[in-house]
């Protein structure tokens, strides 16, 4: 195997996880009701909205700090002013749809075509996509650890975990 086959097998796999991330994060997305989404992370946590839309906007903090351009279309998902989360769950699953994708382009593509890594926060596109991974299952389990206390049932256990097993 020469270098360069290496790095696309690698970039094949580390994007066939991101996507499956991306569809965990949907699958839940797809589970949550507008009801579920005040349901509040015990001792006075986050709720479920303000989780989610910390989720998205943290990825679109550190992709702009790598690539303004490509996370320009992210929407913001909080209101810092009236300190209210977004409450809209088609607009919330638009603009986890967007992350995804933009951030892919952040991480990797500048100005389509390949860029180079250079300066930065993170030491690599590798490191910046494995933050936003645990970032995102972090406040996955907060958010399931809210609809339960709350009383809200949990998407099964399948949806969330064969996206990830299923990679490839």
């Amino acid at each position: 195997m020469n270098e360069m086959s290496g790095t696309e097998d690698g970039l094949r796999d580390l994007s066939a996880v991101w996507r499956a991330n991306a569809e965990v994060n949907a699958a839940l997305l797809k589970h949550l009701t507008p009801e579920m989404l005040s349901a509040v992370t015990p001792g006075g946590g986050f709720t479920v909205a303000e989780h989610l839309a910390h989720m998205v906007g943290t990825t679109k903090y550190w992709g702009s700090l790598r690539s303004e351009d490509a996370m320009r279309g992210v929407p913001t998902l909080y209101d810092e002013n009236a300190r209210l989360a977004e409450t809209d769950i088609t607009r919330v699953r638009d603009a986890f749809e967007r992350t995804r994708d933009d951030a892919w382009q952040a991480a990797f593509m500048l100005g389509g075509q390949p860029n180079e890594w250079g300066e930065g926060p993170h030491a690599s596109p590798t490191a910046f996509l494995a933050h936003m991974l645990i970032h995102d299952a972090h406040h996955r389990g907060q958010i399931l650890l809210a609809l339960k206390t709350n009383g809200f049932p949990l998407p099964g256990e399948d949806a969330l975990w064969a996206p990830l097993r299923e990679a490839r």
